[in-house]
């Protein structure tokens, strides 16, 4: 489970089993940082993360499952920026190590992930830069 801020940059992560319920972890991730809102999926609709969420003051824009019978009201054009921490696992995934979890230990797959998210991070033209625009160069004839 990863949360990243509103450029897509990495803030804090966790690794659970695979079996394990990733929705416990959202306390404990929120817990240092100071944020108004959380954007998270609907596995993150659960009546102890709402209660938490409301209980520290912070917004939670989680579009609400078809079962529930108290249907929430999120916003949806603020759940649209959700698609950073998408992309982001996408970026994460062109490193192979991650991909397939090289990795035996935890604590070994944790700081390639940091290594990673700052690789990302740090790229050049990342979503923090607008990319140059070279007027002055003139064109190659071919």
């Amino acid at each position: 489970m990863a949360l990243v801020d509103r450029s897509g940059r990495l803030v804090k992560f966790t690794i659970r089993p695979g079996q394990a319920a990733e929705n416990l972890e959202v306390p404990g991730l929120l817990a240092d940082l100071e944020t108004g809102e959380l954007i998270g999926d609907k596995a993150y609709d659960t009546n102890g993360i709402r209660e938490w969420l409301e209980d520290a003051g912070i917004v939670a824009t989680i579009p609400p499952k078809s079962n529930r019978k108290v249907q929430y009201w999120y916003d949806p054009l603020s759940y649209r920026t959700r698609h950073l921490v998408e992309n982001f696992f996408a970026d994460l995934k062109q490193f192979r190590g991650i991909a397939t979890r090289y990795c035996k230990l935890g604590e070994s797959y944790r700081a390639f992930i940091q290594l990673a998210g700052w690789l990302l991070e740090t790229k050049t033209g990342r979503r923090t830069e607008k990319p140059a625009v070279y007027k002055d160069i003139p064109p190659v004839p071919i």
